[in-house]
């Protein structure tokens, strides 16, 4: 398995990206964004995505050098049409400006409506927390990537609808959820699958709607579903769901899941940022904090398990060892990376 650093990985998938009509500056911003979710340790929003990304140019469903354009603006809001645009360049956009609204108003939201793919969004919960705010973001697909089957279904219906909280955290790094509203999202699939690997138990059910580990069966006829998250209690995790396809869809404009999406046009975001000094000081604020999290890192660990992680952490460590050993690229996925390069 390719070990890649992340400067070598960034510029590889910088000129790929230029090569298939992207601006340096998109290539750069999408690129930087793609690796920081490797360095995360979630390859599965990582470079993996340059191959997707490269066919949705190629079938004009990202269009390089798209302009933003601000449908409606008030002062603790906005409606954003991202015109077909490179979600990373999009979503990054929009987060400055809900997080400028924010520092004047307390609080703000956004909606985009016609976003590429958006990436990992906890890199833009990040952002919120480093500027000493609170970052909510979820979205959709606009109707389309339709992989979830409701609970009690057999067929997908939904898309995996991820949803991210962040905070600004105690120590090193920020307190940062960031999840599908599905048992994993589907690029991580992708990645099994690129892998040949097989996926865990209780991720994925055939045509049938009986329980398989054959990621394969994601992405052909008849084909299989992500099950919603949540196990026998699934039905939190789909009606999460079903809230985030209405928040993000159907409040930004993008629309939400149905029967014909032969007119959807881009994903649809939400996002929200809040000023912690409007509600109380920022040292109240952290002393609560780091006592909660000094509370759960001292909880004892069950068999197995050596110690319990806050939210965030996963990534925190995944960046620290990543940065100094390099990042392990699947056998497919660097593959797929490889034609693409240019000569």
């Amino acid at each position: 398995m390719p070990c890649v650093d992340a400067d070598q990985l960034e510029s590889i998938a910088t000129k790929i990206l230029v090569n298939a009509g992207a601006s340096n500056d998109e290539a750069s911003t999408v690129a930087q964004h793609l690796v920081l979710a490797n360095l995360a340790g979630h390859d599965s929003h990582g470079v993996i995505r340059l191959p997707q990304y490269v066919d949705e140019i190629q079938r004009g469903i990202i269009s390089p050098g798209a302009s933003l354009n601000i449908l409606k603006n008030w002062p603790t809001g906005a409606t954003i049409d991202a015109g077909g645009s490179f979600g990373q360049v999009a979503c990054h956009q929009a987060m400055l400006q809900v997080l400028d609204k924010a520092s004047q108003h307390g609080v703000a939201a956004v909606t985009l409506l016609k976003c590429g793919h958006s990436g990992r969004i906890g890199t833009y919960g990040e952002l919120a927390a480093s500027r000493g705010m609170i970052g909510v973001i979820a979205n959709n697909a606009g109707g389309n990537g339709q992989w979830v089957a409701p609970f009690g279904g057999r067929s997908g219906r939904l898309a995996t609808n991820p949803l991210c909280i962040a905070v600004p955290g105690p120590g090193e790094f920020p307190l940062v959820l960031d999840m599908s509203t599905c048992v994993a999202p589907e690029g991580k699939i992708r990645h099994y699958h690129q892998s040949e690997q097989q996926t865990p138990n209780g991720w994925l059910i055939n045509a049938d709607g009986l329980p398989t580990n054959n990621p394969a069966l994601l992405y052909q006829e008849p084909r299989g579903a992500l099950q919603p998250l949540g196990d026998e209690a699934g039905y939190k995790g789909y009606g999460l769901a079903v809230m985030i396809d209405i928040l993000a869809g159907a409040l930004s404009g993008a629309g939400c899941c149905r029967a014909d999406t032969s007119l959807a046009k881009g994903r649809g975001l939400i996002m929200l940022a809040i000023d912690i000094e409007v509600f109380t000081t920022h040292q109240l604020f952290e002393e609560s904090v780091t006592l909660l999290a000094e509370h759960i890192h001292r909880t004892p660990t069950r068999p197995g398990y050596d110690t319990v992680l806050l939210p965030g952490e996963f990534e925190f460590r995944n960046r620290q060892h990543r940065s100094l050993n390099g990042i392990d690229i699947s056998p497919g996925t660097w593959k797929a990376i490889a034609e693409l390069c240019p000569p």
